[in-house]
């Protein structure tokens, strides 16, 4: 399954400023999955405080991108740890990980084009 991306909206977030855009795709590109190891560490430590923080890194980081999947995930999971919730973690760590996975194959294509 592929995401599909708004890209007249997206673009509209940098100002339609295409150099802008695929510099911040390639930051992004670079650095999400460092921040997704750091999650999931977090995740399996069940320590809150962080699962917290990160999900709001990431959630911020695909914002600018998306409202899709990726995002509600993140937001989630953010959630979760503001709220001490426990229950449902690695569950939802995983879905935030396929939410990304489209999300950066989607932008990947977008930047190859």
């Amino acid at each position: 399954m592929a995401l599909e991306l708004n890209r007249t909206a997206v673009l509209e977030n940098f100002m339609d400023d295409e150099e802008l855009l695929f510099e911040s795709i390639d930051l992004f590109l670079e650095r999400v999955s460092a921040r997704m190891i750091t999650l999931k560490a977090a995740v399996a430590d069940k320590n809150l405080e962080d699962i917290m923080a990160e999900a709001h890194t990431i959630k911020g980081m695909v914002g600018i991108f998306s409202f899709g999947g990726a995002f509600e995930k993140a937001k989630d999971l953010e959630l979760k740890g503001r709220n001490k919730i426990l229950d449902g973690l690695d569950a939802d760590f995983k879905a935030l990980e396929g939410e990304l996975e489209l999300l950066v194959a989607a932008l990947s294509a977008w930047r190859a084009e």
